[in-house]
């Protein structure tokens, strides 16, 4: 089961109220969508990028993977020949599920919020 940090989620619905003039209803409503949707914009963001940039050209077959572990979602895209084996991977960070951030780290190889190649 995910974990929110249910106090952010509350100071973004209040913020939306505040400066938009929402209802708290819709306010919250919109603070939840924020929260759930961070992964699927990211993966876009990733697929979006994956065959088209030319620092990514490891096999011709390419993925972009998920895997949840202790609180964060990590990204990555992985890579496949065309017989279908495993041959290598670029690491694209994580999403924190308590404060619904995106981290991208010093050993990561793609930046999926900026949707750039930085290396290592």
């Amino acid at each position: 089961m995910k974990k929110y940090n249910l106090s952010k989620i509350m100071k973004r619905a209040w913020e939306l109220v505040k400066k938009f003039g929402m209802t708290i209803s819709v306010g919250l409503k919109e603070a939840w969508r924020e929260a759930k949707n961070m992964i699927e914009e990211l993966k876009k963001n990733l697929e979006d990028m994956m065959y088209n940039c030319k620092y990514i050209h490891l096999g011709i077959d390419r993925e972009v993977y998920t895997r949840e572990d202790k609180g964060r979602t990590y990204l990555s895209i992985r890579c496949y020949t065309m017989a279908g084996r495993y041959k290598g991977q670029y690491k694209c960070g994580y999403v924190d599920m308590a404060t619904n951030q995106y981290v991208c780290g010093r050993y990561d190889d793609v930046d999926a919020l900026k949707k750039e190649y930085i290396g290592r």
